[in-house]
């Protein structure tokens, strides 16, 4: 495995223990429905409330629990949704193998699917991800129009390529959608993608998520010290896009200065992998940073979810 396959693996990955949560008023709910997988967590008696489907980076598998079961015991249920397998073949019941060629479409389902859920108000959904989940989730909101409000983690404004590279990381209607794609390089690896967003226009306008069709608010959440990927400049890119465009929803553009690229949840979160004696993979900011930067964050989440 190439030092560029294992950073691409581990882009977006939660990695460690998750911060307990109380979980004896939330149940779970195992999803196999229609080929979908993936899992519902809500609070007893949820009727009618803003739900949310949550969405994993490049990590693959499924989001992680305690931040799902947080939501739903605050009274969002959430659809934690797993898209392609992560890196140890799980879920191995979900057909996705990895981050290339993942239809829209299967997407498309989980939204149906939870709109129709009688503890969710079908007009209040949230898509919900981190990294490479936050770029699905903003692509989701512009091409549904039925979807409430988009929290974007670590924000991506262009559609990358598959993990791995050398091909598309999603489809529509069977058609690839058009992607970038950056050069790796472990002397300068955020070059990948300043390479892309400082070049030639055509290839970054082809790439570029149509986030101006969004037709709810949407929360942006970076690190200004994320060293995997440009985040806070491309909330940047993203905010500047929707204000060029006229957007007419709210935008909060939240950055944090001392914090890893994996913010999505609460406490600790990681800041580097060590992969082998001889790489590791950093994240960014440092761990006292990154916690504050995830509470500060999730407190962000909620109060967004309870203007809507």
């Amino acid at each position: 495995m190439n030092r560029r396959h294992v950073l691409t693996i581990f882009w977006g990955l939660a990695i460690g223990a998750p911060h307990p949560a109380q979980t004896q008023e939330v149940r779970r709910e195992e999803v196999r429905e229609g080929g979908l997988v993936g899992r519902f967590y809500a609070a007893a008696g949820a009727s009618r409330r803003t739900g949310l489907l949550m969405l994993t980076g490049s990590g693959g598998g499924y989001p992680e629990e305690s931040a799902a079961r947080d939501l739903a015991r605050s009274g969002y249920p959430v659809f934690a949704l797993a898209y392609f397998r992560d890196r140890e073949g799980h879920p191995s019941e979900l057909e996705q193998k990895e981050l290339r060629n993942v239809p829209l479409e299967y997407l498309f389902k989980a939204l149906d699917w939870l709109e129709a859920r009688p503890e969710v108000r079908a007009d209040r959904v949230v898509v919900m991800g981190e990294s490479r989940g936050a770029e699905l989730a903003l692509m989701i909101g512009s091409f549904r129009p039925d979807v409430a409000g988009v929290i974007a983690y670590s924000p991506q404004e262009l559609r990358w390529a598959a993990v791995g590279g050398g091909g598309p990381a999603w489809t529509l209607n069977g058609v690839p959608l058009p992607y970038a794609e950056g050069v790796y390089n472990r002397a300068t690896p955020m070059s990948q993608f300043t390479d892309i967003l400082d070049g030639p226009a055509d290839v970054r306008n082809a790439a570029a998520i149509d986030v101006e069709r969004m037709h709810g608010p949407v929360l942006l959440i970076s690190s200004r010290a994320d060293a995997l990927s440009p985040s806070a400049r491309m909330a940047n890119d993203i905010e500047a896009r929707l204000r060029a465009h006229g957007f007419s929803y709210g935008v909060a553009n939240v950055q944090y200065e001392d914090a890893s690229h994996l913010l999505m949840g609460f406490g600790p979160g990681p800041t580097e992998f060590r992969v082998n004696d001889r790489f590791t993979i950093h994240f960014g900011g440092t761990a006292e940073g990154t916690e504050r930067a995830r509470n500060s964050g999730w407190a962000r989440v909620k109060e967004f979810l309870g203007r809507l």
